[in-house]
């Protein structure tokens, strides 16, 4: 239950609720490029519910995976603490006291855009990923982009048609998963963009 009160603190404009935070130590982002195992790189996929199938559009980002091992351990273990600090900072800015808490954050997936790499326009109202034996854990109502690094030009992330964002490395751009926040990675004109996306639910 919500009074009238309650709604003092909220704002109309979907741009009021897309966030950028920097909390990625530069030196972690840099381990974390260094630490990605090239030969497991794999074409990131799209899912498509109604066909239950994973189908790619031609130009999309790369998945890549940090090495196995006590460093890629490490590097793990801090990264997933950085995102829980971006979680926290975000919903206590919010200050909604109908949202003090969430279940859980997935372990970021990270993706290496190529020169001409770009990717279509999408919301991350899923699902498929939060399955555990099967089972729903949830669907996702914050979506979390993290910038990796600075040397590429392009790659801008795009809202709604009109709001567009230049990340630096160690920003992590937060907003809600659902279908009000449409968006688009724009193409990669020069060098290679990294980033990591990670959802909570």
């Amino acid at each position: 239950y919500c009074s009238t009160g309650s709604f003092k603190n909220m704002k109309q404009n979907l741009k009021d609720y897309i966030k950028i935070h920097k909390v990625f130590p530069d030196k972690l982002c840099k381990e974390i490029i260094d630490s990605l195992d090239s030969s497991k790189e794999e074409i990131h996929t799209f899912y498509k519910p109604s066909q239950d199938k994973s189908f790619t559009l031609g130009n999309d980002p790369y998945k890549c995976f940090i090495k196995e091992g006590e460093e890629g351990d490490s590097i793990c273990r801090e990264l997933m603490q950085c995102y829980r600090k971006v979680i926290y900072d975000y919903i206590t800015n919010l200050k909604f006291h109908w949202l003090i808490n969430w279940n859980g954050y997935s372990f970021p997936k990270i993706l290496k855009y190529n020169k001409d790499t770009k990717m279509n326009e999408h919301c991350d109202h899923i699902h498929h990923i939060f399955m555990d034996n099967g089972k729903a854990r949830g669907i996702p109502f914050l979506s979390m982009i993290t910038c990796l690094n600075n040397d590429y030009e392009g790659g801008e992330i795009k809202f709604c048609q009109k709001h567009t964002f230049r990340l630096k490395a160690g920003e992590t751009i937060v907003f809600p998963s659902n279908y009000l926040y449409p968006h688009i990675i724009k193409k990669v004109k020069k060098g290679v963009r990294y980033t990591m996306v990670s959802w909570v639910y």
